[in-house]
């Protein structure tokens, strides 16, 4: 999780690092492309692009927060304690952060489909392809309705073991 948390980081910086640079450059961004497709591409597909790769920043900033998450129920296992209320909630934090990224995984992948229309058709003997999948992972809604499912049961689990420690 450590590695991953890392990672993540890199990747946000990265993106912060390019979107200025993107805006900077994006006349020869523009000639490039137009080397590749056959029309010259209008100056918004550079906005889109820029679009995108935050909503990518955003993804992994989400992804960040649930690993995040994660790590500190682990932790609570580890110390012997994992039914507290504070676990439900994160929990409910992960799942509605897994949530979010589904929503915005899927209305990046409708704008990057906008841009592969913008930019139309490649030239002959350019080697240019790109697939989107512009659907909603069921796998992932799964996994928000058992995280969810999960929080209020240890809620439940943080409940009986408050009223345990009342007994005793």
């Amino acid at each position: 999780m450590i590695f991953a948390k890392w990672m993540l980081v890199l990747g946000v910086g990265a993106l912060a690092a390019a979107l200025p640079v993107l805006l900077f450059s994006y006349r020869q961004l523009l000639a490039e492309m137009g080397e590749i497709f056959v029309s010259q591409p209008a100056p918004e597909t550079v906005g889109l692009i820029g679009i995108l790769m935050f909503l990518g920043a955003v993804i992994m900033l989400l992804t960040l927060f649930a690993i995040n998450r994660l790590r500190k129920i682990v932790d609570s296992v580890g110390e012997g304690n994992p039914f507290t209320r504070i676990n439900g909630t994160r929990l409910r934090g992960m799942g509605i952060a897994v949530f979010a990224i589904q929503l915005v995984t899927f209305v990046g992948s409708l704008l990057a489909t906008g841009l592969l229309t913008m930019l139309g058709e490649v030239k002959p003997g350019q080697d240019f392809h790109l697939s989107i999948d512009g659907s909603i992972s069921l796998s992932g809604i799964l996994l928000v309705l058992l995280l969810i499912i999960l929080a209020r049961v240890f809620d439940s689990g943080a409940k009986m073991q408050e009223e345990l420690d009342g007994i005793v």
